[in-house]
């Protein structure tokens, strides 16, 4: 038997309450375990909508959606731990430090203990964030809360992770540690 597809989506349909036209319209598409796939289109085109109902935050309109074999309506709380999501905007508390956001954040896909401290440190210190790690975010440069919006999606070392626009404001040194910030995901 063969392996599901890591994200398959069939006939995606989303309409907005108020609006006359579909955000989505019959959009379907296959994404392989292993591949990097890419949503690309003008502003408006529905790649955020589209990430969103494949993140279980919205409802489809119509169509369907499985990841992993799973359908997202039947399995949301399976998928969510599969996944990692590092949204457009800064998803982190700002009066919290660095190491506490990622510390709740962990928790949440039900790390803890020792494990979820050491992965914490690993993860600032790849993103150059260790030195930081104990200041409140609200005083970080938009490149720095933007590196720990990123951590907070691979903490868990989800089997798949969406980026939406992740890399809009984050500053040249930590973009050539690319290999590094990958490693970490890895681990």
């Amino acid at each position: 038997m063969p392996t599901p597809a890591a994200i398959e989506v069939r006939d995606l349909v989303k309409i907005y309450k108020g609006t006359e036209e579909p955000a989505l319209s019959g959009v379907s598409l296959t994404v392989p375990h292993g591949e990097i796939f890419g949503l690309l289109g003008p502003n408006g085109a529905g790649k955020t909508t589209t990430i969103n109902i494949l993140c279980g935050i919205l409802k489809a309109t119509a169509g369907s959606v499985e990841v992993s074999g799973m359908d997202s309506n039947e399995h949301r709380e399976e998928i969510k731990h599969l996944i990692g999501v590092v949204p457009q905007d800064i998803a982190i508390y700002p009066s919290l430090t660095a190491r506490e956001n990622l510390l709740f954040i962990g928790s949440m896909y039900g790390m803890h203990g020792r494990r979820l401290r050491e992965r914490v440190s690993e993860c600032l210190s790849v993103f150059g964030l260790e030195k930081f790690a104990n200041r409140q975010i609200h005083t970080y440069s938009g490149g720095m809360k933007r590196r720990v919006n990123l951590i907070a999606g691979i903490l868990h070392k989800p089997c798949i992770l969406f980026l939406d626009e992740p890399t809009v404001g984050i500053d040249v040194p930590v973009q050539k540690r690319d290999h590094r910030i990958s490693k970490a995901a890895e681990r």
